[in-house]
């Protein structure tokens, strides 16, 4: 069976950011369609005129983009632009959707039925190791692929969950698919692979990791997202882009609710704020975790109330997770 060819529209949009000043957003407001393929550079090319873009340029860059795209396919990544069939339902409907999405390993998560992410600061506490974990393997138990960061800390420990139960999980990249960052989770990303999920990353091949792609990649692991769950972070920790970004995407979210031993912890005062000003649902134990988890199958996306809080405060008793 030949392979399928590269869709016009996907090397407009990548051409397109090529241009100086032109990011996503720009890119898919003169790219607002599908473009057919037989004179797709001169339909951009009127385009961009009307952009006040210039025509050698975006010429240079589509050729470049050509040759990407066609490299990237070679390695066997796949991609989808925006307008694309194959490009997951779930971004579609965020404020700032990746205008392209490359994708390695199997598809299948993308367009599960039921997507959780789980989140937290790469230096949580030991309850937070261990409940993340333990989260995360409950959550792919009951059929749900895991979102998560690959980074280290929360997001490592909510991938070796979803492993261990033998779930799917998708890593969402701050770079290039053609490597892993941090290399320490090059062994984890391999088996994410191997055990049928994927890597997913708005950047071409070759970028390399940037500060400010870290926040940026938060928006789509809510965005593939049916709800998020954070296990720990501070009041101004990185996982707060994240929860920023699920509140406005309308995800459901919820953080862990820790016993009072470790509320003292910097890396619990964001979960007790985001629990007090009530834009997540408390997490105090294994049953908890369940009943919200059959709660994102059949509510839409909302910022709920948190729940009364558990009496018991010990962590050997109210925490069984």
């Amino acid at each position: 069976m030949a392979a399928s060819p590269i869709s016009s529209t996907s090397v407009a949009l990548t051409a397109l950011m090529k241009l100086k000043g032109v990011g996503r957003r720009g890119a898919l407001r003169i790219v607002h369609g599908p473009i057919p393929d037989g004179d797709a550079r001169e339909i951009i090319a009127d385009r961009a005129m009307r952009a006040k873009l210039p025509e050698s340029e975006l010429f240079n860059a589509w050729d470049r983009a050509e040759v990407e795209l066609e490299n990237t396919k070679a390695g066997g990544i796949k991609f989808y632009s925006f307008h694309d069939e194959g490009y997951p339902e779930r971004l579609r409907n965020i404020p700032d959707p990746p205008a392209v999405l490359y994708v390695k390993g199997e598809l299948s998560g993308l367009h599960a039925a039921k997507c959780l992410a789980v989140v937290g600061t790469r230096e949580p506490t030991s309850y937070g190791e261990a409940v993340a974990r333990k989260s995360a393997a409950t959550a792919a138990e009951a059929g749900f692929t895991i979102v998560s960061g690959l980074a280290h800390g929360c997001d490592t420990l909510g991938h070796e969950g979803c492993l261990d139960a033998h779930g799917v999980g998708i890593a969402v990249m701050a770079h290039g698919l053609d490597k892993v960052y941090p290399a320490a989770n090059r062994g984890l990303a391999t088996r994410l692979l191997e055990n049928g999920g994927c890597l997913v990353s708005e950047y071409p091949l070759g970028v390399t990791p940037m500060r400010t792609a870290f926040a940026e990649r938060d928006r789509i692991q809510s965005g593939l997202s049916d709800a998020v769950l954070v296990v720990e972070t501070d009041v101004k920790g990185g996982t707060m882009h994240t929860v920023r970004f699920s509140r406005e995407q309308r995800r459901m979210l919820a953080c862990i609710d820790h016993p009072a031993k470790w509320k003292h912890e910097d890396k619990t005062k964001g979960n007790q704020m985001m629990i007090a000003e009530q834009w997540a649902r408390g997490i105090a134990d294994g049953p908890a975790l369940t009943q919200f988890l059959k709660e994102i199958e059949k509510v839409e996306p909302s910022i709920e109330p948190a729940p009364e809080k558990p009496k018991n405060d010990d962590p050997q008793t109210s925490m069984a997770f």
